[in-house]
């Protein structure tokens, strides 16, 4: 009820002159096991509408180690997501992923330690971007990751090894190599990305686009699902995948 008269209260409040004197009381009230037994049914009504669409999102789909948020140039949950894109997109395709990406934009909190639900990834991962390859000539895979560097603003990547100071790379290495400008590569993302989110410019050296419609958010719960089937628990830390030399003194 008290979220009906409190409303209710303030409005009648403002309806008052200004010069109007109001004397009031409160006292507090404990809420314990003695209001267990009352009913407000227009609650109880709203609560079994929703119920049913609530409950999957409870459904426990892994154990974190730790809390885990994401942060540049790496992170544990970054590189996760970065990863997860990758290792779904091959299961997808069946193609071998090269290179993943996703933006830190994207990963809106952190992971929570102990339980993981749908809801949490839900939380994460909020947005409706679906996962998309593409095949990418080896010379403008190496363009599009300079500009990227040379912005200093790396995103979320998997399969690389880049090692930058100021706004060039010392290394650059995709799948374990360096760039083969003459190679075709396989990437993956969202289409958020593909199609020009956050300043990224994919489409116009993209070619044999697939798009999965298989949602980020899914793909991070069927991930998970897969994990804690095997018995493994969360367990998420950056690797150096992407390193500035000089990023103590510049953040």
């Amino acid at each position: 009820m008290k979220r009906i008269w409190i409303p209710l209260l303030f409005a009648l409040v403002a309806c008052l002159p200004a010069s109007a004197q109001i004397t009031w009381k409160w006292t507090p009230v404990p809420i314990d096991s003695t209001w267990d037994d009352i009913r407000d049914l227009r609650a109880t009504e709203t609560i079994a509408r929703y119920s049913a669409q609530i409950e999957p999102l409870m459904e426990i789909v892994g154990y974190s180690a730790d809390e885990y948020r994401s942060r540049r140039p790496e992170s544990g949950l970054s590189n996760f997501a970065a990863d997860v894109i990758r290792t779904i997109a091959e299961k997808k395709t069946g193609d071998t992923i090269d290179i993943a990406l996703t933006n830190f934009g994207g990963i809106r909190t952190s992971l929570p330690k102990g339980a993981v639900r749908v809801y949490d990834i839900f939380s994460i991962f909020p947005f409706d971007n679906y996962l998309v390859t593409f095949d990418i000539k080896g010379s403008d895979l190496r363009r599009f990751l300079d500009q990227m560097i040379a912005r200093r603003r790396v995103e979320a990547l998997s399969n690389v090894e880049i090692v930058i100071t100021g706004n060039q790379a010392d290394k650059l290495n995709v799948a374990g190599a360096p760039i083969d400008d003459e190679r075709t590569y396989k990437f993956a993302t969202i289409n958020f990305l593909m199609d020009g989110g956050d300043g990224v410019v994919l489409s116009d050296v993209a070619f044999n686009r697939k798009d999965t419609g298989v949602w980020i958010r899914d793909a991070i719960v069927e991930y998970l699902r897969e994990q804690l089937a095997r018995g493994e628990k969360i367990v998420l830390e950056p690797d150096g995948r992407v390193q500035y030399t000089d990023w103590e003194e510049r953040r």
